[in-house]
């Protein structure tokens, strides 16, 4: 061996050699599964400390030699880098030839347990064979590339930049030592952090065949935000039959995506959907989705629109849009998939244009709301448009003086299936008030003035037929209110050495505001449209008490501060005028004041509100309401919720009562139960949730909802069961999915979410 071998044996040699450029990230999607707020476009460059300089090899070895020119040999134990790549092996040759125009072109040939390591790709093999620029292949080989993607392949091409090519190839995501699936192809193109391409694809589970696919894209992007096909959905239900679900997701860019759903039922025929969601800088997004279905034997195609978006515009102004649309009722109780839009019986859309102007926000808004009462019955109201300048209450000079104002310019509609009103309404109303505080007293006064023009009269024709055509109407009314709170008695209670806290308050006092409003002349002219067309002339007043208790509680454990863990309030009415039906409206109660024979009353029904918070997971509401003129209860709910690391539970319950002066007419009107659960049964793999509602009255179980799910660092599945009883629809359901690591799974798009189980 000549001296210079034995020179480089010993420090190893530097020669020149090509290096790869480093890779920029593709577009990801967050774990959330919501596009990025990141501006479309942006990317990160990824940099690896350790790579060589730009022509830099180093070569260590037992031996290092040079056969021929041109020819290096390296054997035992090899190590050697160049660029961003590092090469392990029993034997090396380095092969240099000469181009003609003066530089040179290097191959590497390795043999004997081959180790290839470049970031985090890993493979291993029997031989490769490798040029300066990267590119090359290896037998034989087995190994793991970003993020978490484990292969064999007869022959591992490596053909580009974190790009391979192979044939007879096998993956899986999971790390089992006797993976739970994987599958199989005939040749395949793996895109590192990317996708992988197969074609002629057996997937097994365990070893077992499973399906085979003639084409395969499975999306290896470390955080899921890869175009391709979803994980189909397979379910049973008693109505549509079996159900066969899949879908493809769109990768438009770091915050854009799209994806497309297609449902098959056996019985009754085909669904479709789709959704467009976006996310951009600040308070820029938008969700729109859209489900289709064509219902066998039928002419009519039913459909579902939820569209939701928020986008600023120049002149900082924001623009809202949001709908709700179906095609008709019976498409809800049929088709919905939760118990909440099972009921829905109302769709509406509305879009608005608002500016903050500082001292005021002006909007222009358009909005139309359609309920409906059975299949041929609909009630219709909307504004197209309203113009809404309205100012919070807020200080103006040095007086302690409080100024709000709203103001409002509107075209209505109002009407049913059979006819529509329109017509115009204006409406300005400012408050003034001057707030004031004692130690133990808190008075707040105010004044407010309100004028409104109708555009039309409710008035009654020579036909005696009542309608909307009379003459332009003024509306004009003032009212003063005083809210008293206080005075407020405390008192603390030490008790050291309790677990929960070791001092106490209890706090006690009333609240008190006088109403008086001075007559509103021609009411039954006035056109009703909402809230603010049914004020009516009043003198009330409005007292409760008050209790508040406290807890001395440290926070993070850091200093104790107060924590209010329990509040009670029971509150009343006293109507001072009766007379021209003066109470018939109070929005804090479920009931006018109206005693026996329906006659005016002076009280209002007596109304608890107790709430009870001894944690932050931890809360129950309980809410009862007394009709102290027939001296009995009119409604009682409750409603609770307990969540922790490893559960939650949320519930309510609700009864109303009809009221009546004989006992035995008392019936009850409505009486429900409602419910959810979800609980970790094994740490960070088995799950189970459900939800259930239940009519007492009736004994019937409107609703149920139960759904199991098993996960492990690369598969899992879900099994869901729904069951409904509701308004003619009885039907069963089942429903099964598979997820695989970096494949989405497709649930209910009518559902809560239009994908469901693992990442999408």
């Amino acid at each position: 061996m000549t001296p210079l071998a034995h020179l480089l044996t010993a420090a190893g040699v530097l020669v020149t050699f090509g290096v790869v450029a480093p890779a920029q990230e593709r577009p990801r999607r967050p774990p959330s599964g919501l596009p990025s707020e990141e501006a479309p476009g942006a990317a990160a460059v990824r940099e690896d400390p350790t790579a060589l300089a730009p022509g830099e090899m180093r070569v260590r070895a037992e031996s290092y030699e040079q056969v021929e020119t041109g020819h290096w040999e390296a054997r035992g134990f090899v190590d050697l880098r160049m660029g961003t790549m590092r090469i392990q092996a029993d034997r090396a040759d380095v092969y240099e030839t000469n181009l003609p125009d003066g530089s040179r072109s290097r191959r590497l040939v390795a043999e004997g347990n081959v180790v290839f390591l470049r970031g985090e790709e890993r493979l291993a093999g029997d031989r490769l064979e490798m040029e300066e620029s990267g590119q090359g292949f290896m037998e034989n080989a087995v190994g793991y590339v970003e993020p978490g993607v484990f292969m064999e392949g007869r022959r591992v091409e490596r053909v580009g930049d974190g790009v391979y090519r192979v044939e007879g190839g096998k993956f899986t995501s999971c790390s089992q030592p006797n993976p739970r699936w994987s599958f199989t192809a005939s040749s395949a193109r793996i895109h590192v952090d990317d996708k992988i391409i197969a074609k002629n694809a057996v997937f097994k589970v365990k070893a077992v065949p499973a399906f085979y696919l003639p084409y395969v894209y499975y999306p290896i992007s470390s955080d899921g935000r890869s175009t391709g096909f979803l994980f189909p959905s397979f379910g049973y239900s008693s109505t549509r039959g079996y159900t066969l679900g899949s879908g493809f997701f769109w990768v438009m860019g770091r915050s854009w995506d799209q994806t497309f759903i297609a449902d098959y039922y056996s019985r009754i025929g085909t669904g479709f959907g789709h959704e467009l969601r976006y996310r951009g800088r600040g308070a820029s997004r938008g969700d729109f989705r859209t489900y289709l279905i064509r219902v066998k034997d039928s002419a009519e195609l039913d459909w579902d629109v939820r569209w939701n978006a928020v986008q600023p515009l120049p002149g900082d102004v924001r623009a809202k849009v949001k709908v709700q649309q179906f095609s008709n009722l019976l498409f809800n109780s049929r088709y919905q998939e939760t118990f909440n839009q099972i009921t829905r019986r109302t769709q509406r859309w509305s879009g608005s244009l608002d500016r903050d102007l500082r001292l005021a926000t002006v909007s222009l808004v358009a909005d139309r709301r359609t309920t409906f009462f059975g299949t041929d019955s609909r009630r219709i109201n909307g504004h197209l448009p309203s113009v809404v300048l309205r100012r919070y209450p807020r200080q103006i000079g040095w007086g302690g003086f409080v100024l709000g104002l709203n103001a409002a310019a509107e075209r209505l509609e109002w009407g049913n299936q059979d006819k529509v009103d329109r017509w115009s309404r204006f409406d300005i109303a400012p408050v003034l008030s001057r707030p004031l505080r004692v130690s133990f007293l808190e008075v707040n006064p105010e004044v407010a003035y309100r004028f409104t023009r109708y555009g039309v009269t409710n008035a009654v024709n020579e036909d005696e037929e009542s309608g909307l055509f009379g003459d332009p109407l003024n509306r004009t009314f003032w009212e003063s209110r005083v809210s008293v709170r206080g005075p407020i008695f405390s008192r603390v209670f030490h008790t050291p050495g309790l677990g929960y806290s070791d001092r106490f308050k209890h706090t006690i006092g009333p609240e008190i505001t006088w109403t008086y409003r001075t007559r509103v002349e021609g009411y039954n002219a006035i056109p009703k449209f909402d809230g603010q067309d049914y004020f009516l002339g009043t003198n009330q007043v409005n007292y409760s008490l008050v209790q508040r208790f406290f807890s001395k509680r440290r926070v993070g454990g850091g200093r104790a501060v107060p924590y209010e863990f329990l509040s009670w309030r029971l509150m009343q009415t006293y109507y001072v005028q009766i007379s021209d039906g003066q109470s018939n409206f109070d929005p804090n109660y479920s009931s006018s004041a109206f005693g026996p024979g329906a006659k005016p009353q002076h009280l209002s029904p007596l109304l608890s509100r107790l709430t009870f918070k001894p944690s932050s997971g931890l809360s129950v509401n309980f809410q009862l309401e007394y009709d102290v003129n027939f001296k009995q209860i009119r409604r009682t709910s409750t409603y609770g919720n307990w969540n922790t690391r490893r559960f939650n539970i949320n519930g309510g319950w609700a009864r109303s009562v009809r009221l009546a002066v004989d006992p035995e007419e008392r019936i009850v009107g409505s009486e429900s139960l409602r419910g959810a659960a979800g609980f970790e049964l094994l740490r960070n793999r088995l799950f189970v949730d459900g939800s259930a509602d239940y009519d007492l009255k009736n004994k019937l179980l409107w609703f149920l909802n139960g759904r199991l799910r098993y996960q492990v660092q690369c598969c899992g599945f879900v099994v869901e069961h729904n069951r409904y009883n509701w308004n003619g629809r009885v039907e069963t359901q089942w429903r099964f999915n598979l997820e695989l690591a970096n494949i989405g799974s497709v649930g209910s798009f009518l559902g809560a979410d239009a994908l469901g189980g693992g990442s999408r």
